[in-house]
């Protein structure tokens, strides 16, 4: 599936957040994002099953439905990003992607957290060949 950049923006706003979010809650937190554009986007995005309604909230006088980003959502973020890398994977090797990731890191514990993980898929990996 092909997303768009503002589809993009949409969904990684609802990843980000830590609960459901009105169309008005997701302008207010995008760059350049209007309300018709995110209401087409969420049209979409719901038609894709990239996002669900969550819940109806009261947003001055009238109800808002609440969205949030389901796992397809995720499953199919993941695989743009790994499609992305593919592009450049005969410039940046796999070494230098996963030093620059873990560079992102914006604490020490985030940090060792991300080591830990990758620590266990190298071995589950390495079980897997055997």
């Amino acid at each position: 599936m092909k997303l768009n950049p503002r589809e993009l923006e949409v969904l990684k706003i609802l990843h980000e957040s830590d609960r459901a979010l009105t169309s008005t809650e997701i302008v207010n937190s995008g760059a350049e994002l209007t309300q018709s554009t995110v209401q087409a986007v969420l049209r979409k995005l719901l038609a894709n099953e990239l996002v669900e309604v969550q819940g109806v909230t009261h947003s001055g006088n009238v109800l808002s439905r609440t969205f949030g980003p389901t796992a397809k959502s995720k499953d199919v973020l993941t695989k743009k990003f790994l499609q992305d890398y593919k592009s450049f994977r005969t410039i940046i090797s796999v070494p230098a992607a996963l030093a620059g990731m873990f560079n992102m890191s914006e604490t020490e514990g985030e940090r060792t957290q991300d080591i830990k993980d990758l620590e266990k898929l190298l071995s589950d990996l390495k079980k897997q060949k055997k």
